[in-house]
């Protein structure tokens, strides 16, 4: 499952083993089923030894991680990237949640490496019950590999200042 199908629910076609005849199921997947966690098919197992009513099937959740995305229960990590001269000033960037809506985010000045933004209630609901998890955007500075004479310069004057 992809994070926007935790996010929204889905439906996906399984198909199973049963007497040694593979059979089509289609299951409902509920919001919020991340990893480790099972649904249960009541009548879809097996077979019972002595003739008796079928088992229960278990599915368990293994969702499939997107690039640039971690996720921990029902919170969502997001790596940004942002240029140097933007964490050193601050300034407003747009970051798009996993589920496409796009949120200003207002980046402080001095904001350093890896540091962790919160944003509630952005993450994956929670499978019973009311609430989300979080998003959290965690900020990548990019440093450049190669200044041009002009950068150097300007750098140059800064580390005259102490900076």
């Amino acid at each position: 499952m992809t994070i926007d199908e935790l996010i929204r629910g889905t439906k996906k076609t399984i198909t199973i083993s049963q007497g040694g005849i593979a059979k089509a199921i289609e299951v409902q997947i509920p919001k919020g089923l991340t990893r480790g966690k099972k649904i249960r098919l009541a009548g879809k197992g097996e077979t019972s030894a002595n003739g008796g009513p079928t088992g229960n099937l278990y599915i368990k959740s293994s969702p499939i991680t997107q690039e640039g995305f971690t996720i921990e229960g029902n919170d969502i990590s997001l790596a940004q990237p942002v240029k140097l001269s933007q964490a050193l000033l601050g300034d407003k960037i747009e970051v798009t949640t996993p589920s496409g809506k796009i949120i200003n985010l207002t980046l402080p000045p001095g904001t350093n490496h890896k540091s962790k933004m919160r944003l509630p209630n952005h993450g994956i609901p929670h499978m019973k019950g009311n609430g989300c998890g979080d998003l959290f955007v965690v900020i990548n500075i990019i440093m450049p590999k190669k200044l041009d004479k002009t950068q150097t310069d300007l750098i140059k004057e800064l580390e005259k200042t102490g900076l």
